[in-house]
């Protein structure tokens, strides 16, 4: 049989397209595109339709969603000409007569605002239709966005409340796009150099593989700068990681090209020409081993029944993997491979400590980790030999195929049992029906690291019930994490966690509150610096600052309340993070002088607002544990007694 086993190949990549369709249909999406249980959820979540875009962009075809509130919008020929703004979330604190009003703002390609949409709302109407019929949503159009945020436009009278309401509105949303506009159009010339070398480098690489004789005299130099470069300067790496969040949300191929080049050469190569290019020219673990392994020369070979067992532990570790993955069990996939260690500001301490042990076994055992445990390198292998029923050797004395045939089979008939049995999944006529997720729409957009969960068993004293309540089992799983991986947070995860934060209540509904968002890192490297119980801010994806809004209070005679309406916020916040699979910790900067100071400094905050807290959000590496705070003697029931709650559960 030969070297490059076609068929054996194309079963490898059936297999792995069946394990991670399985993967995926707890976290409700394939490659992007959500099941049909959760389109109309997902459809209507969105701020803008093709339909209304069509109103304000005639030739508008397509839209590509970049957030919550914002869209670019695309013709026939997927050419950009203009783009959406939505004045809400952002400015649902502006209320008009009754109602905060949701306005779509359209934006051509020259940069002008093409006219403005109010949909439907709970404003009174006449007070709409007149503003309408003077004209005035047309006061902004033909502006630029950078003109118009100070646009000299009056309120109108009779309908004063409900225009003030919309200037501002749009002075807010339009403010903010021009600002993040500016930092879009700035050129970033580190990150600039950093993606030219990482091109550089890959095809350094590529030729590497190819002709590797020509490099093979300055092999430890090369191995050197395949760990500085892929490793510790651009922490791009091919995992399992990589694959299952890519499966789920789809390839990047706009936002991402270094990445989907890389996993192309990674998969491709191996595929076509039977070279395991990923692993011997990029891999900067894979190179840290072998160029630690040079310190010792003589090294432990594995011989008899010891070899045979080696032999299958790495696919036998992919095969558990994947088996975790179909049956929805929780663990942290960037957790089972060492390669985040390289980035030492974020990686776990279970990582790193991964990552330590199998690099000092690399002095006496040749690659001891990409030979016998990767599963990243087990799936390109498979790739590169496909699958047979016999071991062909070469003389060299080299398997160049793997007899995993078997293990393969046994997955795949595992893998149809578990789709065909699940009751969740089966409707009474047959029909195919994905389970609902148990993380929000918007985590399942994102691409966590971590796989879905499944509901955790209550804690003593609580109903059995609670197990298959999801509310409940969000606020009994709720932590303070103070460990990140460094991960960054995607726009939309914190437009929604702002969502739920203004969803809370408040006295006489008067939302004193104001969010500050923040995922730049010099903004969080300095407020880490300056706050004395937010270090975690460093390895964080993001914060929302939670403040108070005096003006707002005042107005309404609620000023002594402001801070328990944004502590409620903040509680909201909190929850909704747990419940999308983030990690999020309450750092508080009100009433101490000093705090309050530090976060007005960073973010410029007016006088009449005031921080209450700054909340870091990211992903949690898994180390932060919720706590068990029931006690029974703090239950009273009918009137107030010591040990009336204690006797209680008695």
């Amino acid at each position: 049989m030969q070297q490059n086993n076609l068929i054996g190949k194309i079963y490898v990549i059936l297999a792995l397209a069946v394990v991670f369709f399985l993967a995926s249909l707890h976290a409700g999406r394939f490659f992007g595109v959500a099941f049909e249980a959760q389109k109309a959820e997902e459809s209507a979540a969105r701020a803008f339709t093709v339909e209304e875009a069509q109103k304000l962009l005639t030739d508008a075809t397509t839209l590509e969603h970049l957030s919550a509130d914002e869209a670019v919008v695309r013709d026939r020929n997927n050419r950009r000409i203009g783009r959406l703004l939505h004045t809400q979330p952002l400015a649902k604190h502006i209320i008009g007569y009754g109602s905060y009003l949701p306005i779509i703002i359209g934006i051509d390609a020259d940069d002008k605002i093409t006219g403005l949409l109010l949909q439907k709302n709970d404003e009174t109407p006449g007070f709409v239709k007149r503003l309408e019929k003077l004209g005035f949503f047309a006061s902004w159009n033909g502006q630029a966005a950078s003109e118009a945020v100070n646009l000299p436009v009056d309120a109108v009278s009779r309908a004063t409340m409900t225009s003030r309401a919309t200037i501002e509105s749009l002075r807010l949303r339009l403010a903010e796009y021009v600002k993040v506009e500016q930092i879009r159009r700035q050129i970033d010339y580190r990150a600039l150099a950093i993606e030219v070398t990482a091109w550089v480098f890959l095809l350094v690489a590529f030729c590497g593989c190819f002709a590797p004789a020509r490099l093979a005299k300055y092999r430890k130099i090369y191995l050197f700068f395949a760990i500085l470069v892929p490793g510790f300067l651009l922490g791009r790496f091919f995992s399992v990681e990589l694959l299952y969040n890519w499966a789920i949300n789809g390839i990047p191929f706009s936002s991402h090209l270094f990445m989907v080049a890389l996993v192309a050469l990674a998969i491709v190569i191996p595929l076509l020409s039977g070279r395991s290019w990923y692993c011997t020219w990029y891999c900067p673990y894979g190179a840290a081993q072998e160029l630690l392994g040079h310190a010792c020369s003589k090294k432990i070979e594995p011989t008899g029944r010891a070899a045979r067992i080696l032999r299958y532990l790495r696919p036998a570790f992919l095969f558990v993997i994947a088996m975790l993955l179909i049956t929805g069990v929780s663990f942290s996939l960037s957790s089972i491979e060492p390669f985040s260690a390289f980035m030492l500001a974020s990686a776990s301490q279970a990582v790193l400590v991964l990552a330590g042990v199998f690099l000092a076994l690399s002095l006496v055992i040749r690659r001891p980790w990409c030979n016998y445990f990767c599963p990243s390198g087990q799936i390109v292998e498979m790739l590169r030999v496909g699958v047979a029923d016999h071991h062909e050797k070469p003389a060299d004395g080299e398997a160049h195929e793997m007899k995993i045939h078997a293990v393969l089979n046994v997955l795949l008939a595992i893998a149809i049992i578990i789709l065909l049995m699940s009751p969740a999944r089966i409707g009474n006529n047959g029909e195919f029906k994905p389970t609902q997720p148990t993380k929000s729409e918007v985590d399942k957009m994102s691409g966590s690291s971590t796989v879905s969960v499944s509901p955790v068993v209550p804690a003593a004293g609580q109903a059995a019930s609670v197990a298959t309540n999801p509310t409940l089992t969000t606020i009994y799983e709720r932590k303070s994490v103070r460990s990140f991986t460094g991960e960054p947070v995607s726009r939309e995860m914190l437009t929604e966690l702002v969502r739920a934060g203004m969803a809370a209540p408040t006295a006489r509904n008067r939302q004193p509150w104001q969010f500050v968002v923040i995922s730049e890192k010099p903004a969080m490297l300095s407020l880490a610096e300056k706050l004395p119980y937010a270090k975690m801010l460093a390895s964080a994806g993001a914060a929302i600052i939670v403040c108070g809004d005096l003006e707002i209070a005042r107005a309404g005679d609620t000023e002594s309340m402001w801070m328990l309406d944004c502590s409620a916020a903040t509680q909201n916040i909190l929850l909704a993070a747990e419940s999308m699979g983030l990690g999020a910790v309450w750092t508080a900067a009100f009433p101490y002088a000093d705090r309050i100071a530090a976060v007005n400094e960073v973010v410029m905050l007016p006088e009449y607002v005031v921080p209450l807290c700054v909340i870091p959000v990211g992903r949690p590496t898994g180390t932060d544990r919720p706590k068990d705070k029931w006690k029974p003697e703090r239950l009273h029931w009918e009137h107030f007694s010591p040990a009336s709650g204690a006797a209680e559960v008695k």
